[in-house]
């Protein structure tokens, strides 16, 4: 019985320079397994952390499928050979909705998914941001506000032990 699967490929952006080229590989090695590709779109092209295979670029895609869940394992080993793909995360889509994959077959493939990216996402940092004051206070830190050493409620030290 077939399962919903998710599927994230890396692909090297270096050698697929154009969407149809990296579109090409996913779905022949979803066909390499005999899985029901549902959507194969691009996610976004980002520069990486840290290089995988002296890449610094690489190109996520998106893809919803069906298959036999022994074959998840050949699809691994098909994309660890393959020259296009630099990594591969297969999860349970058991939980994505027909109503989702519907919206995502509405998207146009060779657009990135992430709203506002031009794909060079992952370049720039943008401004920088005070992520402190969003956060709660953490036990031992002191509020300015309020002038004593409070907690995560607001409550003093004392009023909590």
């Amino acid at each position: 019985m077939k399962r919903r699967y998710e599927g994230m490929f890396l692909i090297d952006s270096a050698a697929c320079h154009e969407w149809a080229a990296a579109d090409a590989e996913v779905r022949r090695l979803l066909e390499r397994i005999a899985a029901d590709a549902e959507v194969c779109v691009k996610f976004d092209e980002r520069r990486l952390a840290y290089p995988i295979k002296d890449r610094r670029r690489g190109l996520y895609v998106l893809t919803y499928f069906q298959s036999e869940p022994d074959k998840i394992a050949t699809l691994e080993r098909d994309a660890r050979l393959s020259d296009l793909v630099l990594r591969l995360l297969v999860v349970s889509g058991a939980e994505v909705t027909d109503a989702r994959i519907a919206e995502l077959q509405k998207h146009t493939a060779d657009q990135s998914l992430v709203p506002g990216s031009d794909g060079r996402r992952g370049d720039e940092r943008g401004p920088r941001r005070d992520y402190g004051r969003d956060r709660p206070r953490r036990r031992g830190e002191y509020d300015e506000g309020h002038g004593g050493r409070e907690g995560f409620e607001g409550r003093t030290a004392e009023a909590r032990d």
